[in-house]
């Protein structure tokens, strides 16, 4: 008997819940070629979208991304709107996770919201929403969209789809350090995310309990051990995405306590993990963060090494914002060390891709700190005319 789209849908749902994204793979493989024999275009759709949500999840961000592509040209071409827009949440989710490319993830955000919604699908308009959501700039943009999903999923009664929207909503109240109230959605959440079976949801929030739970000392420790069991989850299911962020969380929490030699082991491990599944975005993404440590320990000629490859690496994925961003940092490093003509040029560089990308917001950062570098770069020749510059060594 043919496969039905109903139950192959729900089939690849159940998987991912358990994080069997290889037995995912292996199914739909079996599902295309059937599929496209028999020229059934939902199946063929169907098989590409639970092959890219797999391999997505397994770190193979290529593949993922040209299933998405597929996927999206065969819903259009049959047409189907909740197909689209499945399409196009999955393509974004690829483009974020894999390529933190924020602004092609919006675009399609944008698309599948304006779908969703037109055709009247609430549950898939809350999914787009809970992605503008998580890529949101502000935390306030992200709980507004965040009470939009609770709500829906609480008409829908979807589990699922409101522990997701209670942990985005959790995450804005991190990010604006409100960790009491974070604390008890986080709870909600989990509690919702063990109810529907979903392990990799569950194990996502418990990380993010370690986080909040590590910004007190009398609970850090604790918090420690639930960001470990958290990225052990993570590794046990092979999911690249969510042990690369685990092992930046737990990097930064080091940072904050100032345990230099803890943060560059995970930073270290992220680099190992992004090598070895050789993926260039997440190289490019640890060496910024590795030039970042290196500036903390006072070393900013070995930060400027860091950041110099990191804008290769950047270059190399297509990744413009991302470049600019390390072109700052390198600006800031060669500032540090009164190298002001130098620090100007990258900051120059920097703003021109912040114009080109019409990202105003960090285009007038870029021209501001090039406005204050002339000004250090003055005081500095005034000191030293003075014979005021302090003695090195």
């Amino acid at each position: 008997m043919p496969t039905k789209t109903d139950s192959l849908s729900y089939d690849i749902r159940q998987l991912m819940k358990a994080g069997a994204f290889h037995d995912i793979v292996d199914r739909c493989h079996v599902e295309l070629t059937l599929a496209r024999r028999e020229k059934r275009q939902s199946i063929e759709v169907i098989a590409l979208l639970g092959l890219a949500d797999a391999q997505c999840s397994l770190g193979h961000f290529d593949f993922a991304r040209d299933y998405s592509s597929q996927a999206l040209e065969r819903a259009d071409q049959i047409p189907s709107a909740s197909l689209a827009v499945d399409a196009l949440n999955l393509r974004a989710r690829v483009a974020r996770e894999g390529y933190f490319q924020t602004g092609e993830a919006l675009d399609d955000y944008r698309r599948a919201v304006d779908i969703a919604f037109e055709a009247g699908d609430m549950r898939r308009y809350a999914q787009s929403l809970l992605g503008m959501g998580e890529i949101a700039a502000s935390p306030a943009d992200s709980s507004k969209h965040a009470w939009r999903v609770i709500d829906i999923a609480r008409e829908l009664n979807d589990e699922q789809l409101e522990a997701r929207g209670i942990l985005l909503l959790s995450n804005a109240l991190i990010r604006k350090g409100d960790h009491n109230k974070a604390s008890d959605g986080l709870l909600v959440a989990l509690r919702k995310a063990q109810s529907v079976g979903d392990r990799l949801l569950e194990s996502v929030i418990i990380g993010q309990q370690g986080l909040v739970l590590a910004q007190e000392a009398a609970t850090f420790e604790r918090g420690i051990e639930q960001q470990l069991v958290a990225l052990d989850v993570c590794r046990g299911m092979e999911a690249i995405f969510h042990e690369f962020m685990r092992l930046y969380t737990l990097s930064m929490t080091m940072l904050a306590a100032q345990d230099l030699g803890e943060a560059r082991a995970y930073l270290d491990q992220m680099l190992a993990l992004a090598q070895d599944v050789q993926h260039g975005p997440y190289e490019m993404y640890t060496l910024g963060m590795l030039g970042q440590w290196q500036e903390l320990r006072g070393k900013p000629d070995i930060a400027i090494s860091y950041y110099g490859r990191a804008i290769e690496s950047a270059r190399a994925a297509g990744n413009p914002a991302y470049a600019a961003r390390y072109l700052y940092a390198l600006g800031a490093a060669h500032q540090s060390q009164g190298e002001f003509a130098t620090a100007r040029s990258y900051y120059k560089e920097a703003q021109g891709i912040y114009q080109a990308l019409d990202d105003g917001r960090n285009a007038t950062r870029a021209r501001a700190t090039i406005l204050y570098s002339y000004l250090l770069a003055l005081a500095s020749r005034i000191i030293n005319l003075l014979g005021l510059a302090p003695k090195r060594g």
